[in-house]
Order: structure tokens, then C-alpha cells, then sequence
């Protein structure tokens, strides 16, 4: 940066137009522009408050030169060659001149040797031209001969060979593409006479054509366009939440823990856990825990924990001793990639509730780090250091097996993480916030404030799954299963005999599902014509059920299902201890949401040889005895784990 005067014949710029300072009358300056000539008079107290707030600055004075940068930290070099120059510029002769170089040489003793006459000049005049701009007296290299020194030939050979070679996500050494060059090129030699035989490559050229390639498309290269996104990812301005509710968080998780069962202790595996979390006071909102991958199911249960309030906690987990206040609709909902948010009833689910949906980039985990670092300390809160943790890192490991040492039962760490985001994280000042989220809730938002869904009710109709049936005299059929009520028969009267409508189902309980109206959209609650068998069965169960109805040759009727949903029960119960714990992880799928809804009655009795509790639905004269039951599963030993495994993704 250079120094200017209000002189005549300077060049500023006002507004992006070049104008020059031609004359001065009185208090005011004459300015010409550049581009037009058009002259314009302004004050000198208007020229001296532009330049004051920024809409003035001065052109440099003849042409700028080459070394010219954006502001940098002035070299050494530079600093000496204008103690030369200061010296030059009171010289009056040439012998001043040469004379002035001598002193300040004999009192810096640099360079090696005093420097020219002709050197000094030039740059003075650099300087000079620049506006006394110290950054005009850096060093220039020398440009030197600019034709290419090696042949063409060898240039594309090198080119492909760190092609080829080097930029290969195995990742081979310099050293092997420059091998790779010389082999190349002493085969073309081969084919060439000896006096147009071509030089070999250098490891010095090699590594100039490599420092050439653009530092991400190398590393895009070698490690993989998706590594290269996080090793260069630069952090610009976030998106900053003002108030709770204006903007939430949600993903999944997998428990660094092993589970036992609660009845026959037997490991079961590391649960999930999808969790939902405001942007603004780092509060949890709702959650769900359970073996159910991530699915549309598990993204609606955690939902609607998230909606409701959480008047439930103390009653049902008395060791909590802190309120769990935060719950709400929020305006915005941050999602990764994952199947689960981008299926089309979530869509629906987010419309109805007045939510916008925002995708996070794909492999961005940093776009919703508040959630991904909530995890991490879950973690390292609740499941390392407990007896059956299976360590974030394997090579923590060791020759720790987590399934011998686990004792945690499934039902005691769903109370133990409630506990300890109540008790623990909510209340523990936050590092960033400077106070506890519950602090942070509480003081940025009043109750009346909390939008929640208008009916309650309702929420297992917006947050349902979508699916479009026809609905004739049978009713309507879902997965074998079949709906119909007096309301939908005065629908057909009303629209028609054969309709398409729109259903919603809610996934852990098959008892009922809501039919939309064509047109009015108002929904009906329909039950299910088999009550006793689908109240309180969930769609991966009742899946399940199908699949071994099938292959065991049972019949289709009410009789039929029950009876392969209490055979399979028995055969998980008795064969839970034999198998590896993979099945075990299976069976406390089908076994958390087998009736999520359904309070244990006199009816609910244990089955024998088991721990587990199988309702029947059905009079009691109606139920298998244990004698055929024993016989029919005697050959299918195996077969409810192998439709377990072929259920997994459903």
C-alpha cells in the first residue's frame, strides 16, 4: 500500500469511475473522467468524506508492477533495497550516487557485494512508479528461457504415467510412475535411431507435473472424491437458530453397548437409537431406542415423542428427578440421506405439521454436527466404561468379548438414557451455551409459545405410513389383512362402488389403519376384521407370520395365524439360548414392538419352556393345545430365524 496526495493530476475512482484531478479553484477541485472527459467541481470537505468513508481511493501513478500483491508481510530483500533507494533519492549526481550505494553498503555489509548503479535506478524508479509502495521492491524472479527444455514425447509419456500410476486409489510412490516413464521411454527408444533417441524423465520432472495437478484432484484421486470433500472442506457461515423450535436436528445412532435380555438374560446386541435435538438450546426433544433399524417407523416414533409432551416420565421412570420440558412441532427439520427421510409418507408427516424439510449434503456428517456430537457423548456417558461395551474404536478392543460381560437388560438402559439426559445432560452447563440446555430452554421460551399438533389423536394419522389401495365390498386388504366398517360402505355409496383411496398405517400396531376420503381428505379410523389376531401387532411381526404360514402349510383363517404366531414364539423361545447372537438380535426385534400398545391382562399368560408373554386373542376353548403345537414344529426348527434374516430390511 502506497501513499497519494489531492495534486493535480491524480487519478481516483468514485463510485467505479476513474476521474482526475485537472485543476483546483479555490476550495474546489475540477474533476475530469477518464472515460467520457465530462468535468465535474467538487468540494474539498465532499472529496474528504468520501475518502473518510471508503467511497474515494486513489489509483497508483503510472503503470503498477508485476510484484505488486495483495498486502503481505514485507521481506527482508525488500527493506534493504529501500534503504538503497531513501539513499538514492538525495543523490544530486552520479557520483552522489555511487557514493550513497557505498555507505549503505559499508554499514549493512548486504548484499555479498555493493550493488550496481543501473540496479538502483530501476529500482527507485519501481518505486517511484508505484506511489512509494515498499511491496514494488520484492524480489521478481527471472523469467529465463520460457521454450520447453524436454521433448513432447517424453512430457506425454510422464503424463500418462502418473495416470496411470500415481493418481490410483492403491496409492503408489512417486518413484513407481517415474519408473514406469523410463521403462516407456527406453521401449520407444528402441524404435528410434540413436541420434533422436529421447532423454529420460527426471524425478524432478515427475514431481513438477505432479505439484502442477490441483492439490484436490490429486487427493480425489488417491483416496476418493468423498475423503477429498472432508480433508478440504472449509467452514463458512453456519446457519444460526435465534430461538427453540426455529430449527431441529435428527439421526441415528447404534449404541456402543450389549443388551441382555430381561428374562433369559441371553445378549441380544446393540440397539439404535434415533434422536431428535434443538438447534437453539441443545435440548433433546424426543428419542427412540429399540433394535428397529433405521426406518420410517423408528423416524416417526422418535417424532412424536418429540411432538408430545413428557408428562409420562415420572411415572414411569420415578428415578428421573428432573423435569424433561422440552417437547414441540419445530419449523425446521435437518435430515441426512438416509432412505428413511426421503420416503414420501415422512414428506406427508412434515406438510401436515407445518415442518420444511432440509437435506444435509451427501456424507456431510459436519452440516448437522450438533446431533452427530450429541451422540458421541451419549457414548461416552452411558456405555464405556459399562460392563458389555463394545468400544467406539476396535482396535480399543483388545481381547475384550462385550457378549460375555454384558448385564445390562434392554428395559433398564431405556430408563438409564432417559435418566441421563434428564439428570445429566440437560443440566450439565453446555461448553458452548455457557449454561444447561434445561437454562437455556427455559429462559428463551415461555409454554404458551410451544406449537403442538391441534389433536393428539391424530398423530397416528399424519405421522402413519402412506399407501394407495382400492376398497370394494371386501373392505380393504394390506398385507393379507382385511379393514371395513359402516363408514366405508356409506363412502361407496356416496363415491362409488370400486375407489382408490389413500390409507395411513401405523407400522408397530396393525389393529386399525386410517382411510382418507377421496376429495375431502377427512380420515376414517378402520379396524381390522381380524381383531384378535392384528390388534397389537406390528408389520415386521405380522410379515413374518405370513412367511412361516406359508412354508408350514397352515391355513389362512383366524385359527391359522394365531396359531403360527404362538408356534413361532414358542420355537424363539426355546431356541433363543442355541442360537449366535445375530438371531438373538433378530428375535428382540420381533419381540419389542410385538405389542407395544397392549397393558399384560389375565388373558396374557407365559408360554411354557419360555420367559416371554404370547396374548390370545381368542376364547379360551379356541386356543392350541401344547401337544399339536410341539408336533407341528418339530422340522421347522430353524425356519421362523430364517425368515427373520429375509425381513431385516422390510
Amino acid at each position: 500500500m502506497g501513499t497519494a496526495r489531492f495534486e493535480r493530476g491524480a487519478i481516483v475512482e468514485i463510485n467505479n469511475q476513474k476521474c482526475c484531478l485537472s485543476r483546483k479553484i479555490s476550495d474546489a477541485w475540477q474533476l475530469e473522467d477518464v472515460r467520457t472527459g465530462r468535468i465535474s467541481e467538487l468540494q474539498d470537505s465532499q472529496l474528504l468524506a468520501m475518502y473518510a468513508n471508503g467511497k474515494l481511493r486513489f489509483e497508483t501513478k503510472g503503470v503498477t508492477h508485476p510484484c505488486i500483491k495483495a498486502p503481505t508481510q514485507v521481506s527482508e530483500a525488500a527493506k534493504l533495497r529501500r534503504l538503497y533507494v531513501v539513499a538514492a533519492l538525495k543523490a544530486s549526481s552520479v557520483q552522489d550516487l555511487d557514493q550513497a550505494i557505498t555507505d549503505v553498503w559499508e554499514k549493512m555489509r548486504k548484499p555479498a557485494r555493493p550493488p550496481g548503479r543501473v540496479s538502483v535506478y530501476r529500482w527507485t524508479k519501481r518505486f517511484l512508479d508505484s506511489g512509494s509502495d515498499i511491496r514494488s521492491l520484492e524480489y521478481i524472479p527471472h523469467r529465463g528461457n520460457r521454450s520447453l527444455r524436454v521433448p513432447a514425447e517424453v512430457m506425454d509419456i510422464c503424463e500418462q504415467a502418473i495416470n496411470a500410476v500415481y493418481m490410483r486409489r492403491e496409492r503408489k510412490h512417486l518413484q513407481d510412475a517415474l519408473d514406469h516413464a523410463i521403462v516407456r521411454v527406453q521401449e520407444e527408444n528402441q524404435l528410434r535411431p540413436a541420434t533422436t533417441a529421447l532423454p529420460p524423465p527426471t524425478r524432478r520432472l515427475f514431481r513438477r507435473l505432479i505439484e502442477d495437478i490441483p492439490a484436490f484432484d490429486r487427493y480425489a484421486a488417491r483416496y476418493g472424491h468423498d475423503a477429498a470433500l472432508r480433508h478440504f472442506r472449509s467452514v463458512g457461515q453456519k446457519r444460526v437458530a435465534h430461538e427453540p423450535l426455529e430449527r431441529a436436528e435428527i439421526d441415528h445412532t447404534r449404541l456402543d453397548l450389549f443388551v441382555v435380555d430381561d428374562e433369559t438374560l441371553l445378549p441380544l446386541g446393540r440397539p439404535w437409537l434415533t434422536a431428535c435435538q434443538d438447534d437453539y438450546s441443545r435440548c433433546i426433544l424426543g428419542l427412540f431406542l429399540g433394535f428397529t433399524p433405521p426406518s420410517f417407523l423408528s423416524v416417526s416414533l422418535c417424532l412424536k415423542d418429540a411432538f408430545r409432551p413428557k408428562t409420562w416420565l415420572k411415572e414411569s421412570c420415578p428415578e428421573i428427578q428432573s423435569d424433561w420440558p422440552c417437547y414441540g412441532v419445530m419449523r425446521e427439520l435437518v435430515l441426512d440421506n438416509g432412505p428413511e427421510f426421503h420416503s414420501d409418507s415422512l414428506e406427508q408427516a412434515c406438510l401436515m405439521n407445518g415442518i420444511e424439510m432440509h437435506y444435509a449434503p451427501r456424507r456431510t456428517p459436519w452440516f448437522k454436527g450438533k446431533i452427530e456430537r450429541f451422540f458421541r457423548t451419549l457414548n461416552e456417558g452411558v456405555t464405556h466404561g459399562v460392563p458389555g461395551t463394545s468400544f467406539s474404536n476396535i482396535l480399543d478392543k483388545g481381547d475384550y468379548e462385550p457378549t460375555k460381560h454384558a448385564i445390562i437388560t434392554f428395559s433398564t438402559l431405556k430408563k438409564l438414557v432417559r435418566k441421563w439426559i434428564a439428570d445429566v445432560y440437560h443440566q450439565k452447563p453446555h461448553r458452548v451455551l455457557g449454561i444447561s440446555p434445561a437454562q437455556m430452554w427455559s429462559s428463551s421460551i415461555r409454554p404458551e409459545d410451544i406449537s403442538v399438533p391441534d389433536d393428539p389423536a391424530a398423530l397416528d394419522l399424519t405421522m402413519g405410513r402412506r399407501f394407495v389401495r382400492i376398497l370394494t365390498h371386501k373392505g380393504i386388504e394390506f398385507q393379507g389383512l382385511y379393514y371395513n366398517s359402516p363408514e366405508l360402505h356409506d363412502l361407496r355409496l356416496r363415491r362409488g362402488s370400486v375407489l382408490e383411496v389413500e390409507i395411513r398405517v401405523d407400522e408397530s400396531d396393525l389393529g386399525h389403519i386410517f382411510v382418507l376420503s377421496p376429495g375431502t381428505g377427512q380420515a376414517v379410523e378402520v379396524p381390522a376384521l381380524n381383531k384378535h389376531y392384528a390388534s397389537g401387532i406390528g408389520l415386521f411381526q405380522h410379515r413374518v407370520i405370513r412367511r412361516y404360514q406359508k412354508r408350514s402349510a397352515l391355513e389362512p383363517s383366524t385359527d391359522g395365524w394365531l396359531r403360527a404366531k404362538q408356534e413361532i414364539a414358542e420355537i424363539i423361545a426355546r431356541e433363543t439360548r442355541l442360537k449366535p447372537k445375530r438371531s438373538r438380535q433378530r428375535v428382540a426385534r420381533w419381540e419389542e414392538n410385538l405389542s407395544p400398545k397392549r397393558q399384560i391382562s389375565s388373558r396374557e399368560e407365559p408360554v411354557a419352556g419360555s420367559g416371554h408373554l404370547i396374548a390370545s386373542k381368542v376364547p379360551n376353548e379356541a386356543c392350541v393345545t401344547p401337544e399339536p403345537l410341539q408336533a407341528s414344529t418339530a422340522g421347522v426348527k430353524d425356519l421362523p430365524f430364517t425368515i427373520l434374516e429375509k425381513s431385516r430390511g422390510e
